[in-house]
């Protein structure tokens, strides 16, 4: 007689008071179809299990603050005590960090501005084996081309994602190799190619084979130096979020960290206009994300930057910039979460217009050192050349030069970046794209600042 081979513990709990907070979790790990949700609404139903459980993870609702976070963590650890266990809090949740991980959280995430980390997160702790079409975009991760060769066998496999109908395709099985003809497509259709997440170890280990082969001298995969470097954004943000209090010392060391994704992305280096261009190309095509959308905005903001021949110091001042925009996004109300800004309500639309001062006020409370140029690089990224932007809707000529690089950075990520159901525009299209919009009365951008950028885009 055959017996059919045991399905894998796939077991997750989440714990809460608040059908609102279930409902999260499920859009954040919505598609991960491998995974049994368990829910429990009280610490009864944990400490006495109606079910025999053997959780792979815990999320836990932060809601309430750090004595209700304290009191659904010991329940979890007591039960369950070598159950990983990840704490989602929101807007309104003042926790204590140190004090939530001291009686047994591993790790503290937003429940909104965390979203793609909670699901990176999830997999790491609870890794699951997604087959056929249905593999969320959030559990891929996008490969550079600098980082692939056609002479090496893979051992990972290789994907691309249909945002019109929310499919990923494998294209490359593991054992085969990654042919010109895949390269050259993927270039042409401004489309990427992808891994899964669960495959990144075979991935950076191939990557660097490749680049050791080609004899570069520092073989970090250009794939891992971005992921690793929003990976440190989540903790930089993670100390903003923190009720816990900070001094200098603590601010200081939040700007080093800052620095150090600067300096991993290379944004700072002297670089010639060929080089400055090939960098801008490699980080559009992106879904937008918090942390992805920080990441490109450094990108964009220091290379236009330097584009319009501001020097060094300005240069690290709008990648500062473009780094920390979107922090004060991170106290939107939770019911504007996963929604887009024409989707919002009006009393949404009023707090989604004054995150840019948030984003200061978040940054200065940690007392981390903020350049003038930085801090009004962040406050005037929404400000339209018009007098149509915000938060404070300046005419053009009370627009600083900082605050114009950014706001077209801002408009040049709007117009390059997967949007729902449709693929963004080629960079050279969005360049032109935005270069018109200014000539013709619809004036986002200013017209100096973006003629000028124009210009290097070699149209």
């Amino acid at each position: 007689m055959s017996h059919k081979p045991a399905e894998p513990n796939m077991d997750v709990l989440i714990t809460s008071q608040r059908e609102s907070f279930w409902q999260d979790v499920q859009v954040i790990l919505k598609g991960y179809y491998p995974y049994k949700l368990h829910f429990m609404k009280n610490s009864d139903s944990i400490l006495s299990p109606s079910e025999n459980l053997a959780p792979l993870l815990a999320l836990v609702d932060g809601y309430g603050g750090t004595l209700q976070a304290c009191e659904w963590v010991q329940s979890v650890k007591m039960t369950y005590p070598d159950c990983p266990l990840i704490v989602l809090y929101g807007t309104e949740d003042q926790l204590d960090f140190s004090l939530v991980k001291k009686n047994g959280a591993n790790y503290i995430m937003h429940t909104s501005f965390d979203r793609e980390f909670v699901s990176d997160m999830t997999l790491t702790l609870a890794p699951v084996d997604m087959r056929g079409a249905n593999i969320p975009l959030s559990a891929l991760l996008p490969i550079e081309m600098a980082d692939v060769s056609t002479e090496e066998e893979i051992h990972f496999d290789v994907y691309i994602h249909l945002p019109s109908n929310h499919k990923s395709f494998r294209v490359r099985k593991s054992g085969g190799k990654i042919d010109e003809r895949l390269l050259e497509k993927s270039e042409s259709t401004h489309q990427r190619l992808y891994i899964k997440k669960t495959q990144m170890k075979p991935f950076f280990e191939y990557a660097r084979t490749v680049l050791t082969m080609k004899d570069v001298p520092n073989p970090v995969p250009q794939t891992e130096r971005i992921y690793k470097s929003k990976k440190l954004i989540h903790e930089i943000i993670s100390e903003f979020l923190n009720s816990e209090g900070a001094d200098f010392q603590a601010g200081k060391a939040i700007l080093e960290r800052c620095l150090e994704i600067l300096k991993e992305l290379e944004l700072t280096k002297e670089k010639s206009a060929e080089e400055r261009l090939k960098e801008i190309y490699k980080f559009t095509g992106h879904p937008r994300s918090t942390y992805q959308d920080a990441l490109s905005m450094a990108v964009y903001a220091s290379n236009f930057a330097a584009f319009l021949g501001m020097d060094n110091t300005k240069i690290e001042s709008a990648a500062l910039a473009g780094l920390l925009h979107n922090v004060g996004l991170a106290q939107m109300p939770v019911s504007a979460a996963g929604k887009m800004p024409s989707e919002y309500t009006s009393e949404e639309l009023s707090d989604y217009k004054l995150y840019p001062d948030r984003s200061v006020i978040l940054i200065k409370a940690k007392k981390m050192p903020l350049s003038p140029e930085t801090s009004i690089g962040i406050v005037q990224h929404q400000e339209n050349a018009d007098g149509s932007g915000f938060p404070k809707g300046l005419p053009n000529d009370k627009i600083e030069p900082m605050g114009k690089i950014l706001r077209l950075a801002m408009r040049f990520l709007e117009l390059t970046s997967i949007d729902g159901d449709e693929l963004g525009m080629t960079p050279k299209a969005a360049i032109g794209r935005i270069r018109e919009e200014s000539l013709s009365g619809k004036t986002i951008v200013d017209l100096v600042t973006i003629t000028q950028v124009f210009k290097r885009f070699g149209n």
